[in-house]
């Protein structure tokens, strides 16, 4: 979109979007949680419940992969 350009002092970043995608189920904190639409373009308006815990544990095992 690069409109911060238009402005007088240009600020750009980076913004991203993490939706990650499993063939199998996966184990979380005691959670099972399922990607019923692996192998397919995911649902934009899709309702999941995840659990503040399992958020905090996602966030901070890509934090560490990506400071490898």
């Amino acid at each position: 979109m690069n409109s911060f350009f238009k402005d007088a002092a240009p600020n750009p970043h980076l913004h991203i979007h993490v939706r990650p995608r499993y063939d199998k189920p996966v184990m979380l904190n005691g959670n099972t949680y399922t990607d019923s639409e692996f192998g397919h373009h995911y649902g934009l308006n899709k309702s999941v419940a995840i659990s503040d815990n399992d958020k905090e544990e996602v966030f901070n095992q890509l934090k560490e992969w990506m400071n490898r």
